[in-house]
């Protein structure tokens, strides 16, 4: 009688294993979340001090590629928002949207430029303001920036005149 038992046993186990597996899945709306912020001398910005969002960002390198050195204010208007898993970040007297794309169990990230002013002897950025724009099904991080047209990032990270 335990061998039969046994056996349906192993039979009920093998024929559970044979069913395909379904991927569980849920709607996941990812929001922009914007954060102004205030550049430290040394070219770090501070998320926050407290939890639930602490931490810091050394912004030296894209500084010194924006040609902003970094002290040479008391209060830059930097701006983060995290749109779509990238942090992106810009400020008044940049000539980009700087990209970073935070590296998994790391401290480090990549991070690009994207440009938004072309020529040369063009004005850096002023009054700019990150925000997000479109519908939920396809949205856009949009730069808005005094005496410019607004800018539109992808969820792709292209640049672009609209969101589509």
């Amino acid at each position: 009688m335990s061998r039969i038992s046994l056996l349906l046993l192993l039979a009920a186990a093998g024929s559970s294993c044979a069913t395909q597996s379904v991927e569980q899945t849920l709607t996941l709306e990812q929001h922009s979340l914007r954060i102004p912020l205030t550049l430290e001398a040394d070219g770090t910005v501070m998320l926050a001090e407290r939890p639930p969002l602490v931490g810091r960002i050394d912004l030296s390198p894209i500084l010194k590629a924006e040609g902003v050195l970094p002290g040479a204010r008391t209060r830059a208007n930097v701006q983060l928002m995290m749109h779509y898993g990238r942090l992106y970040v810009v400020a008044d007297a940049f000539r980009a949207i700087w990209e970073i794309t935070p590296r998994p169990g790391t401290t480090m990230g990549s991070y690009r430029p994207i440009p938004v002013v072309q020529d040369a002897g063009q004005e850096v950025m002023k009054d700019v303001r990150l925000s997000r724009y479109g519908s939920t099904r396809s949205s856009c991080l949009r730069l808005d920036r005094a005496g410019g047209n607004p800018v539109f990032i992808t969820s792709q990270g292209e640049a672009r005149d609209d969101c589509p």
